[in-house]
């Protein structure tokens, strides 16, 4: 099976292979992944400031 690669870097789709992708890139639980971007959308940026990952606050 291939790598997962996202089409468009800076959005997160809910698929299972793209939320796996994103939970090792972001070194973080899927589950989290998917209600950040349910409460916040697919953007990468936001669902990041959502999860309080990387950037100043």
């Amino acid at each position: 099976m291939a790598e997962y690669s996202p089409p468009d870097p800076t959005l997160i789709e809910l698929k299972p292979s793209a939320l796996d992708y994103w939970a090792r890139t972001l070194e973080t639980d899927p589950e989290k992944i998917r209600q950040a971007v349910r409460k916040v959308g697919p953007v990468l940026e936001t669902v990041k400031k959502e999860l309080g990952i990387g950037g100043a606050d």
